[in-house]
């Protein structure tokens, strides 16, 4: 009878610096994910991708994204109703509009567009009349 798992490769990639990787290193096991895999602890060999490398790595890239992750929660949640950016009608920016205090100055200043909140504003000139 065949098993009906699926063996999926386990895949080490190397990159030359830019967007595309250059190489693939397929591996028995999948790499450790931290510094908590036994496989750090009896690194011995010290190679390229190897265990306590690829273990370090790998934690190294998980702080990281909770460290980010936790930035952009408690952005979003202090920036919750605020017009953080502003858009007129015809999809201009609307800098008039747009919140004026340092937490909104700073999510804008930030690549994520998803930090604070946005309106569409219709904007009225001077001459008309409330």
């Amino acid at each position: 009878m065949a098993s009906k798992e699926i063996a999926l490769p386990h895949i080490v990639t190397f990159s030359n610096g830019s967007t595309r990787p250059t190489f693939h290193l397929y591996v028995s096991q999948p790499p450790p994910k931290n510094t908590l895999d036994p496989r750090w602890e009896t690194c011995t060999d010290h190679r390229t991708a190897c265990d306590c490398r690829e273990a370090i790595f790998a934690e190294d890239l998980a702080e990281l994204r909770a460290e980010r992750d936790m930035l952009l929660g408690t952005l979003r949640e202090e920036l919750a109703g605020h017009a953080t950016r502003a858009y007129t009608s015809d999809g201009a920016r609307d800098e008039q509009a747009e919140c004026k205090c340092i937490g909104c100055g700073i999510a804008r200043r930030l690549p994520w567009y998803s930090v604070g909140g946005y309106v569409v504003t219709t904007r009225r000139s001077v001459t008309d009349t409330p």
